[in-house]
């Protein structure tokens, strides 16, 4: 028997160990050029006619802040539809949580687990399309105090709405290239650049995505290092009293950005950012 027919012939018993292993969401993952991550969900695929598609970029809501704008986000979202985005991504804090310091209790504007869970159901219905989350490090304040884990419960009423994880997620592009959410726990570095540049250099060469969306630090930004398109999300909450106090500027507004990609990867980028001066 030929090598090619001994191979042939093997097939039904690797795909059946195949199928074995994963589920059916996995499995269309894996055939779309998605990656299985071990301790993660299958990576979600965006197909799309052409090499080029147009999506809406937020981060750092801060829901039930009182220095969260209602009014920005919804130019952000009115935006979004104006523009025929396909999808929005938002890269975590996308609520205030409750006392991540001792004053933050009087600054906000809905207090509790509940309030502020239904305040940001209301709001991000406002979309209809597709939205991408993962959450960030107010967000959590939720888990280590009640075990509650927010975003994934805000998605379950929303009209199409997917979590991809604690404080990182990926999103694959047709198959070709990875879009990486990331927020972090780290803080504001003396140039917006360098911290966008630090992040990037921890990623093994392997693991680098073709885009990445930053949040936590309040800042926008471009940068294009090691072959990584890199965005710094900005916000849409005001400066707070505590970054007044350690005199730490934000960038408030939202991005829309388009990218081109073909069989190598991201091609180009086309990146709009609309600033807010509060």
């Amino acid at each position: 028997m030929k090598k090619e027919e001994m191979q042939l012939e093997n097939m039904p018993n690797v795909l059946k160990k195949i199928k074995e292993r994963y589920t059916e969401q996995e499995l269309k993952a894996i055939a779309e050029g998605g990656r299985i991550v071990p301790g993660y969900g299958p990576v979600p695929v965006i197909d799309f006619e052409g090499d080029r598609i147009r999506f809406g970029v937020m981060s750092d809501t801060h829901i039930g802040s009182a220095f969260f704008k209602p009014e920005i986000f919804e130019s952000a979202i009115k935006e979004f539809k104006k523009e025929k985005c396909e999808f929005i991504v938002h890269s975590g804090d996308v609520f205030e949580g409750m006392s991540n310091r001792p004053d933050q209790i009087y600054h906000l504007s809905h207090i509790g687990y509940s309030a502020q869970l239904n305040y940001g159901r209301e709001l991000f219905s406002l979309w209809p399309g597709k939205i991408y989350f993962i959450d960030g490090n107010h967000d959590r304040w939720f888990i280590k105090n009640t075990g509650a884990i927010i975003v994934a419960e805000l998605i379950k009423e929303l009209p199409d709405a997917e979590f991809l994880g604690h404080d990182n997620g990926d999103i694959s592009l047709k198959g070709k290239a990875v879009l990486k959410l990331w927020h972090g726990e780290d803080g504001n570095s003396y140039a917006v650049s360098y911290r966008i540049s630090k992040v990037i250099e921890s990623f093994t060469g392997g693991q680098k995505p073709g885009m990445l969306i930053l949040g936590h630090v309040h800042k926008q930004a471009y940068v294009f290092e090691r072959h990584v398109h890199a965005i710094s999300a900005g916000c849409i909450e005001t400066q707070s009293d505590w970054m007044r106090s350690k005199r730490i500027p934000v960038h408030v507004g939202f991005w829309i950005i388009d990218v081109w990609v073909n069989d190598q990867g991201i091609s180009k980028v086309r990146c709009t950012w609309y600033p807010f001066y509060c």
